[in-house]
């Protein structure tokens, strides 16, 4: 072979290396540059979404506090057009801007998906009643008395529910001092699990009435308007999962819990999800972990 042609080979190589190099050169080049646009890119929708998300607060700044019952509306029933204009404006945001919303409101909890999780708070919450002799189940048939309330009632005006249960322990002296002579449903049941489930009192001949049972048949919920059967429903439900939770719930982690406000239900839409929350502050863990 002769030094020209070896010459050659060698210009041929090194032709080959540089145009290779060049090639990765521009390929580095260009990936960098459309990283560079990417990350721009990202960081303008960040800056949109973190803007869309204040205008929303600030829009919305009088029903700040319905916020937890937006996340349970936008879960349950995202194409619904609700009757709290929170709730439906909250319902037409992305996921995304759902979740930077609750963030910048100080949320820890995140939009979730997926609507099993109620049936299966609603089947611990049965089993509870059984457990603790709460009174016959009425959520029987999917606890339609209760969804009724919403599905059917969720315009109508929530006015609470009277004081008219007589107290467990009625030599109760601070309740003698005020003169308080009925209850609330929830003061009764929590007399009920204090005197009778915890068995602070002895019952030797009369048992305390199950705070169900004390209901519905003092109520005559079994000969009234179903809209009232609802609104005995909701109270009872809340109250019962409130109780229990509070006697007995674990520790829940920050992300998973849905943070109580000072949101008052004003019709049967807010009372159906302030009793969801309860719901799911009582036995969404438990209910995932199964």
């Amino acid at each position: 072979m002769s030094l020209a042609d070896i010459i050659q080979i060698i210009i041929g190589v090194l032709s080959l290396v540089a145009t290779i190099a060049v090639s990765f050169l521009i390929y580095w080049l260009q990936s960098r540059h459309e990283k560079e646009i990417q990350k721009l890119q990202c960081e303008k929708e960040r800056i949109a979404l973190q803007e869309k998300a204040r205008l929303f607060l600030i829009d919305n700044q009088e029903e700040r506090d319905y916020l937890p019952w937006c996340i349970i509306a936008a879960n349950l029933y995202p194409l619904e057009k609700h009757t709290r204009k929170v709730y439906s404006e909250y319902c037409r945001c992305s996921e995304e801007l759902q979740n930077e919303i609750l963030n910048q409101a100080g949320y820890k909890i995140k939009q979730f998906t997926g609507k099993y999780w109620l049936q299966g708070c609603i089947d611990k919450l049965q089993q509870d009643i059984e457990k603790y002799n709460l009174g016959r189940d009425y959520l029987y048939d999917g606890a339609k008395y209760f969804h009724r309330s919403y599905d059917r009632y969720r315009e109508l005006e929530w006015n609470g529910t009277p004081n008219i249960f007589e107290p467990i322990n009625k030599e109760n002296r601070l309740m003698m001092i005020l003169n308080v002579a009925q209850i609330s449903i929830g003061e009764y049941i929590d007399e009920y699990f204090y005197y009778f489930v915890d068995k602070k009192m002895d019952f030797d001949k009369e048992t305390p009435i199950p705070p169900i049972d004390y209901v519905w048949e003092y109520q005559s919920l079994a000969h009234t308007r179903e809209e009232t059967v609802c609104m005995w429903m909701m109270e009872l439900v809340e109250n019962i999962a409130t109780i229990i939770n509070n006697k007995f719930g674990e520790d829940v982690d920050c992300q998973f819990f849905l943070e109580y406000t000072d949101a008052q239900a004003e019709t049967y839409e807010d009372k159906y999800y302030e009793t969801v929350q309860a719901l799911y502050n009582a036995y969404y863990t438990s209910v995932v972990a199964s």
